[in-house]
């Protein structure tokens, strides 16, 4: 002790108190320690996977299961070895979930056990668990190569299974999506395929909607957090876009609003050639918004006019957050300043919806509205 401040080498030196077991001494079990454990092997496509084995070996085997969950099946990771015994649970009518791990001096993962859903005891007492201390496992430990390796498999259940699809799907993990399912249904998402067009076609994948292994609530799970991971991307993907789009049409224009929290609230956009023929044609506008068909819900709005061949042309675009009155004004005032028409408002805009027109009748007094019943609500 010096001033306070205890250091390393003087604690050392005292002996040891009596009492306290030796290392070296007689009855000690020392833990093997692996050292570094890596995250997961490196990837090999020449290596057959271990439900390729199982399922080509599965003639030879003549066992009531095509997954085998033999011991010494090796993994590139944990979840293709979660996967793999979760089909297998799924071909026996069980669940499964991670149960105990062990960690190396290194704090990292070197031992995995995967259980039945039955097993360990309810946390609460009196209550509807289905915890009921099954038996049944798999335990997972690295293997040289920085893979997993089964070294234990217990197959013995003390619980009823479970028989058909429907009563399989009450397993949660059997409402789990396998990474290909993810991606196709990320695929299709990412295409505006609504929900239940996806559910269909991720059914006609596992021969009807009855077999598919989760549920649809699952589905609109994962999209939602689809759409989340997209949106932190997608509007800086979207300047992107309009940047080239610049630099290939010098005077295409576009322009933003934003909310208090530097949202994205309303975006406007034109082109040179849209400027030009608004000149010509632009006497009699429409503008109409479709219902929430794109992947943020977002009305998405058109100006069209009509050329001399009675062709329709558009004349801008706009996504909006909301359609209320407010946001219609800043539509229209927008418009108008990037097509060049402050000076030269249209003589008249169809529109199908009573906000519309409260907005062109405070920012374009001069212009007449035409509604859906074709009556007009001011003359010139």
């Amino acid at each position: 002790m010096n001033n306070g401040v205890c250091h390393a080498e003087t604690s050392m030196k005292f002996p040891p108190r009596e009492g306290v077991m030796k290392i070296n001494s007689e009855g000690w079990t020392c833990r093997v320690r692996i050292g570094v454990a890596p995250d997961e092997r490196e990837i090999n496509p020449e290596r057959i996977s271990a439900l390729e084995n199982s399922i080509k070996n599965y003639a030879e085997r003549k066992s009531n299961t095509v997954v085998n969950p033999m011991v010494g099946t090796s993994f590139d990771s944990l979840e293709d070895a979660y996967d793999f015994y979760n089909l297998y649970s799924w071909e026996v009518g069980f669940g499964i979930r991670y149960a105990k791990c062990r960690l190396n001096v290194h704090r990292k993962k070197c031992m995995q056990e995967i259980v039945c859903g039955c097993a360990g005891k309810p946390l609460h007492e009196n209550s509807r668990s289905a915890r009921c201390g099954c038996p049944a496992l798999i335990r997972l430990l690295r293997s040289e190569d920085k893979g997993w390796y089964i070294c234990e498999h217990r197959d013995q259940h003390n619980h009823e299974l479970s028989k058909t699809c429907g009563e399989k799907l009450h397993w949660q993990s059997h409402r789990h999506m396998d990474r290909y399912t993810k991606q196709l249904v990320k695929q299709l998402w990412e295409n505006n395929i609504n929900l239940g067009k996806v559910y269909s076609i991720i059914g006609s994948f596992f021969g009807s909607m009855d077999r598919i292994p989760f549920t649809k609530r699952s589905l609109k799970t994962l999209c939602g957090k689809i759409s989340r991971e997209q949106s932190d991307n997608d509007a800086a993907k979207t300047l992107d876009v309009f940047s080239k789009m610049l630099k290939a049409d010098p005077d295409f224009k576009y322009t933003v609003q934003v909310d208090d929290d530097s949202r994205i609230k309303n975006l406007m956009w034109t082109s040179g050639k849209s400027m030009d023929q608004y000149i010509c044609f632009g006497d009699v506008i429409t503008f109409d918004t479709t219902y929430q068909t794109n992947l943020y819900d977002m009305p998405f709005g058109l100006f069209v006019a009509v050329n001399n061949h009675f062709q329709s042309i558009i004349l801008g675009g706009v996504l909006m957050r909301d359609e209320k009155v407010e946001s219609f004004k800043w539509v229209f005032v927008e418009f108008m300043w990037m097509i060049g028409g402050k000076d030269r408002h249209p003589k008249a805009i169809l529109t199908d919806q009573a906000r519309m027109e409260v907005a062109i009748a405070e920012v374009l007094p001069n212009t007449k509205t035409v509604g859906a019943s074709g009556m007009c609500s001011k003359r010139l």
